[in-house]
């Protein structure tokens, strides 16, 4: 019987050279869709949260017009949409209904003037609501919020509320326009609820996020999608990174015991899912060694089928051929150095809030060096930048740590691609 789904696992190494120490192995886990599964077959429940504060006035709310209209045209009719506007106050604009009523919700948002501040967890709270209003186990449940601003001493709520949407299955995927927003904040929202982010830099930019969720929505093959690794006795998992739409570190989340448990809401079926596993691995005699067996559990509401399975095992051989040890698996390694990136700008971030300029200074110099092996030129440059940022202040620009924050969560899109 032909599986609806595909793992691949590849070690970063085949061969470990025998050896007393312990030693690092790096395991890519990729979860693919089979051309059988019906895209768009799922309906979707899609709640839009949109700043409306005194900020977005002008081209900001002409273009979240345009995109909220583009929105409305291109869900079907069965999908239930919601729109909920904010600023220091929040406004339902259109309660949870079918996508078929297009004039009567476009024409609801030609009304709303920009206004007052930033309140995120009032307009997330209520937005939140309505998408409950309309959930059900069979519909993609989706939170899209955008903000430009930020907001009023409420960020411990609105990672609350991340919380409980990503307990039920609720992905919430933040935007951020311009500079003078909480990039970290909104970051986390989407990790917690196993979301997206982007940073939007022009307004007429708003328009490509819009449709890369609808497309997004439209493309699930699979929801409650869950990884578990249970690794074989003498390897011990350290780190795990999800990194397909972003990268991310699930770590604390993931690693239990031996095992690694990771939930990763609904599979988009033509990007599918990625995850990066670090583990070390105990002293071995030579021969073929079993590092574990991941196996991968999701829903398929097309066609009801709950549950479903796959699973993949691991393998790695112990030699004493030193040259065979040293061989590589050059796909694997580049997504190591992407996600090496990734960790090493974060850290610089948390050296730098701590006031350990030399550390920071350190890492993000090491940063630039990986992302220029990458052929990330820009971002190197980028990286540069804020070292001299550091040195004559102490502190990154906010443009910079956006543009370093992001750009590096982001070197996987290409991934996506092939």
């Amino acid at each position: 019987m032909k599986e609806d789904m595909k793992i691949r696992c590849l070690l970063s190494k085949d061969t470990l050279q025998v050896s007393e120490a312990e030693q690092a192995v790096y395991a890519f886990v990729e979860i693919k869709a089979e051309s059988g599964i019906m895209f768009g077959a799922t309906p979707a429940n899609f709640g839009l949260v949109l700043d409306r504060s005194g900020s977005m006035d002008g081209e900001k709310i002409d273009n979240l017009r345009e995109a909220v209209g583009y929105v409305v045209d291109h869900l079907n009719d069965d999908d239930l949409v919601s729109v909920t506007i904010f600023d220091d106050q929040v406004e339902t604009l259109v309660a949870n209904q079918p996508a078929k009523n297009r004039q009567e919700i476009k024409s609801g948002l030609t009304k709303v003037i920009p206004r007052g501040g930033t309140q995120i967890s009032d307009g997330l709270k209520a937005g939140l609501a309505e998408v409950r209003k309309g959930y059900a186990k069979n519909r993609v449940n989706r939170i899209l919020l955008l903000t430009d601003g930020q907001t009023w001493d409420d960020e411990d709520a609105c990672l609350e509320l991340a919380d409980e949407a990503g307990a039920q299955n609720i992905a919430i995927t933040s935007i951020g326009i311009g500079e003078d927003w909480n990039e970290k904040l909104l970051l986390q929202l989407a990790e917690r609820s196993h979301g997206n982010s982007h940073w939007i830099q022009n307004p007429i930019s708003i328009l490509d996020a819009f449709q890369q969720e609808v497309e997004g929505m439209q493309s699930v093959a699979a929801v409650n999608l869950k990884v578990t690794a249970r690794l074989s006795r003498g390897v011990k998992p350290v780190k795990v990174y999800t990194t397909i739409p972003m990268i991310a570190d699930v770590s604390n989340k993931a690693v239990s015991g031996s095992n690694v448990v990771a939930e990763l809401g609904s599979l988009d079926g033509k990007r599918g899912q990625t995850m990066l596993v670090e583990a070390r691995v105990q002293a071995q005699k030579a021969g073929r060694f079993r590092l574990g067996q991941v196996e991968v559990t999701y829903d398929i509401p097309s066609q009801g089928a709950k549950r479903k399975s796959v699973k993949a095992d691991m393998f790695v051989n112990f030699s004493a051929d030193a040259s065979a040890a040293m061989k590589v698996n050059s796909e694997v390694m580049n997504l190591v150095e992407k996600v090496s990136a990734f960790k090493l700008q974060t850290r610089a971030l948390t050296e730098a809030e701590a006031g350990n300029i030399a550390a920071a200074t350190q890492k993000l110099r090491s940063a630039a060096t990986v992302l220029l092996n990458l052929g990330e030129d820009d971002l190197a440059k980028a990286a540069e930048q804020e070292i001299l940022s550091l040195r004559k202040t102490g502190t990154f620009t906010a443009a910079g740590t956006k543009k370093l924050e992001y750009g590096t969560r982001k070197l996987t899109q290409a991934m996506t691609e092939r």
